[in-house]
């Protein structure tokens, strides 16, 4: 029981800050069209300026990369499994998707790093706009992970409620 509580609880916690993480960096997409403009006027955006949301969507990727290592740790027999057996055509979303989330964080802790060291700017607009792109890939399949998977959801949520 303690484990399919752990389970639910870290996959719920996925769910959050997967959209947090989503929803944020949307947001600084649309919202500050990808960045603050040196033009000296600081917008803001449902209350937050642009550092602001930067700030809180990097707390929400650090939170869901942590879940996220977490959650392949606990699955890593299904992945020796698949690709041991080469199961690839059967499980391909989710192979897709583990492939996805890798690119999205190297390239978000790229850009991220290439900004802390104060490096080449056109090489880091690069690499974030592949990121933005392969982001929005990886939200589709996001959702997708999420409605293949949703009785189970309900039905641990029943058996938690039950239990309890």
């Amino acid at each position: 029981m303690k484990n399919t509580i752990n389970q639910f609880l870290v996959n719920i916690g996925l769910i959050i800050f997967g959209f947090l993480s989503m929803f944020s960096g949307i947001l600084m997409k649309v919202g500050f069209h990808g960045g603050p403009h040196g033009d000296g006027i600081n917008p803001v955006v449902l209350g937050l300026n642009h550092h602001d949301w930067s700030l809180f969507h990097k707390v929400s990727i650090i939170v869901l990369s942590l879940l996220m290592i977490y959650h392949i740790y606990k699955h890593w027999k299904w992945y020796k499994n698949v690709l041991a057996k080469k199961l690839f055509r059967k499980n391909i979303q989710v192979l897709i998707f583990s492939v996805l989330f890798v690119l999205v964080t190297i390239t978000g802790l790229t850009s991220w790093s290439i900004d802390l060291l104060e490096g080449n700017r056109t090489l880091r607009r690069t690499i974030i706009e592949f990121h933005d792109i392969s982001s929005m890939i990886l939200s589709i399949f996001l959702i997708l992970h999420i409605v293949t998977r949703i009785k189970w959801y309900f039905k641990t949520y029943k058996q938690l409620r039950k239990n309890n």
